[in-house]
């Protein structure tokens, strides 16, 4: 699923920076490992560091979730419960995007490019199981705000043994398929009838 979101993260970008050549590099390595960012590659450079995974605890919720449909077999037009299950459970991951150049206004530039790119459209296209799409779900991401938990972005940069530079905190809200629905096979579709010859009488007093 993680893989889904970087594949996202990395189409967004290309989409928002079309001014650059189009094999631009986009690296997911943490900055400052060799070969990782631009000051090391020597040429205009996109990070996508994916740097904190957690449970979103606000999206978190309890009962039971009914999908309705046309039941196998039945009349048509008419809905059915296809099945039940727990509400999705939300995952949250945090990236740090830097822009590398040769040139620091041109990593600025395209900074804001990019900015302005995530700003415009929250949802982020990234394919779902087809449980949650039926449920209307989708990616969400959110531009420019501060880390969790208040962490500083100074101590994510000294963490990874880099100088501090400008970059976005992204972050991407992920619907997770953490269920396993429980299925209707079969429907009543009319009053149980039970027959005499079905009817056991027990008890009473006296031998027969």
């Amino acid at each position: 699923m993680i893989e889904l979101v970087d594949q996202a993260l990395e189409d967004r970008v290309r989409k928002d920076l079309t001014y650059l050549p189009p094999e631009f590099p986009v690296t997911f390595q943490p900055p400052g490992r060799d070969g990782g960012h631009g000051e090391v590659v020597g040429a205009e450079t996109v990070g996508i560091y994916l740097y904190d995974i957690r449970e979103d605890l606000d999206r978190k919720q309890t009962g039971t979730v009914y999908i309705y449909g046309p039941a196998r077999g039945g009349e048509p037009g008419q809905q059915k419960k296809l099945e039940q299950h727990d509400p999705p459970r939300y995952v949250r991951l945090s990236y740090l995007v830097s822009a590398w150049a040769p040139d620091a206004l041109i990593a600025h530039r395209m900074l804001g490019e990019l900015l302005v790119g995530f700003a415009r459209s929250r949802e982020l296209k990234v394919p779902l199981p087809p449980e949650l799409e039926q449920m209307h779900l989708q990616a969400l991401l959110d531009v420019g705000h501060p880390p969790a938990e208040d962490r500083a972005l100074t101590e994510l940069w000294s963490a990874v043994g880099h100088t501090l530079v400008p970059a976005l905190n992204v972050t991407v809200t992920v619907p997770l398929l953490s269920y396993l629905p429980d299925r209707y096979d079969h429907w009543v579709t009319k009053p149980l009838e039970i027959g005499d010859e079905n009817v056991e009488i027990t008890g009473g007093g006296g031998d027969r």
